[in-house]
């Protein structure tokens, strides 16, 4: 008899898997954009200190000492005139060589000898009648083909028609202020104008003359002469006496009359000097003569 075998069926018994926690793989993630972002911001870093300290292209290194040119303004120490790039325009009533002022720049004319070191005004104390000279001089270099012109001012004002270098034949009067202003010019090419110094007009010195009040000169008695002074203004003038001085001889220096008690007999001509002075300073002297002729006065010998 055969022995059936019962087969028993193996049951596949699952093999547990092993479960990772929950949220490590977010905190992993997380960690990760961290370092990126270390890492980038310390580049950064590195890249903004390089470019700091780097030195820029445009950069240019200056020796010591030497300085540079700015588009500051240079100063000027006073009474000193500088050339400047622009265009020159003439004042009203200033004469041009060519009718015109050139539309050329001051630095244009300086590299050509245009430029004027000073102007001379004669004489430094004129009076209404004087022609007043101005001479121009340059700074140096080639003065061929260089003309000048000139514009006389009088009271910081110009006067149209004075435009050679003699004022004359102009109506002045006392304590006008003048100048001029010169200018170079060549080949219509012209410099900087340049002012003269300015003169201040005086007024004409006064008049003198001498009359005689007492006929005949009597030994011990008092002669009288009277002086007689007048200022072309009207001012006031003042009387004096100025060598030769004559002994007993005074004067009265706002009526200009002399009183004088001879002492003694003289002989021959007698001089003396008087003198007659404005209120600005303005002086007129003269030396005069008197005959001696002195007759014995009462009780002489």
């Amino acid at each position: 008899m055969v022995k059936k075998t019962k087969k028993t069926a193996t049951k596949a018994i699952p093999i547990p898997q092993t479960q990772q926690p929950k949220g490590k793989p977010a905190a992993q993630k997380k960690l990760s954009i961290k370092s990126a972002v270390v890492a980038f911001a310390v580049f950064s870093a590195v890249i903004i200190i390089w470019q700091w300290n780097r030195p820029s292209d445009t950069a240019l290194t200056t020796p010591t000492g030497v300085q540079t040119e700015t588009s500051a303004a240079v100063a000027t120490a006073p009474g000193v005139e500088t050339a400047t790039s622009e265009a020159i325009a003439p004042a009203a009533g200033m004469s041009t060589a060519a009718g015109a002022w050139p539309a050329k720049s001051a630095d244009g004319a300086a590299g050509t000898g245009l430029i004027i070191a000073a102007v001379r005004v004669t004489p430094t104390q004129p009076v209404a009648t004087d022609p007043i000279t101005a001479v121009a001089s340059l700074t140096g270099g080639d003065a061929a083909g260089i003309t000048f012109t000139y514009q006389w001012k009088r009271n910081d004002q110009f006067i149209p028609e004075a435009t050679t270098n003699v004022l004359k034949d102009t109506t002045l009067k006392r304590r006008d202020r003048i100048s001029v202003v010169a200018t170079a010019f060549r080949d219509g090419v012209a410099g900087p104008p340049v002012e003269s110094q300015i003169v201040v007009i005086s007024s004409l010195p006064p008049t003198l003359e001498m009359k005689i009040l007492t006929p005949q000169v009597l030994l011990g008695q008092p002669f009288e002469i009277q002086l007689t002074g007048a200022a072309p203004d009207g001012d006031r003038v003042v009387y004096s006496l100025v060598s030769p001085f004559v002994e007993g001889m005074t004067i009265d220096g706002n009526t200009g009359k002399i009183i004088w008690t001879p002492q003694r007999v003289l002989k021959g001509k007698l001089l003396f000097g008087a003198s007659v002075a404005d209120i600005d300073g303005n002086k007129a002297t003269k030396v005069f003569e008197l005959d001696m002729g002195i007759a014995q006065g009462p009780g002489g010998p």
